[in-house]
């Protein structure tokens, strides 16, 4: 039996602002359950919501996982960077130098998340949100391929990823 990917879940301070922030960035319908769980629900062929739940602890650590948005022009790039900061992104450096084509934010409350470049070959089947970058060893993919029933859709070296048989995000 195989188990069904519902929802990523991120904790907050504060749900109901981050829910604002990510349903203005990805366009996504907000579902106010309470006020300790707040639920965007996808518009597009996602797959999955997210859902942002209530904590006193503040982020002290990097994620375990982030979002890769695509693009589907320079342009598309730049409105999607410029929504972001507008609605209270700020500009993160993780060591990605100046050359890179990809943009690195974090969200008001620190979640890191990239803005992908067009053209980028191993996303292009994805929707808006390409990816989703978590960390762990090649095991922890083979796992979550079998617990979802979803197949491998790269394996090089130490990195996997699966994605839905539907289509919608990968899972890297």
């Amino acid at each position: 039996m195989t188990c069904q990917l519902v929802a990523l879940t991120f904790d907050a301070n504060d749900p109901r602002a981050l829910a604002e922030f990510w349903a203005g960035v990805l366009g996504w319908e907000l579902v106010d359950d309470d006020e300790d769980c707040i639920e965007l629900l996808p518009s597009d062929d996602t797959g999955f919501g997210i859902q942002f739940l209530s904590t006193a602890e503040p982020k002290i650590v990097a994620n375990h996982m982030h979002l890769d948005l695509t693009s589907t022009s320079l342009e598309d790039q730049r409105q999607t960077v410029a929504r972001a900061l507008g609605l209270g992104a700020r500009h993160l450096d993780i060591g990605q130098g100046s050359d890179a084509s990809h943009v690195v934010l974090e969200d008001p409350e620190g979640n890191e998340f990239c803005v992908i470049e067009p053209g980028n070959g191993f996303l292009a089947d994805c929707g808006f949100i390409g990816a989703v970058a978590c960390e762990g060893t090649r095991e922890v993919g083979y796992f979550w391929s079998e617990a979802l029933g979803w197949p491998l859709v790269w394996d090089q070296d130490e990195e996997t990823a699966i994605q839905s048989p539907r289509g919608g995000p990968k899972i890297t």
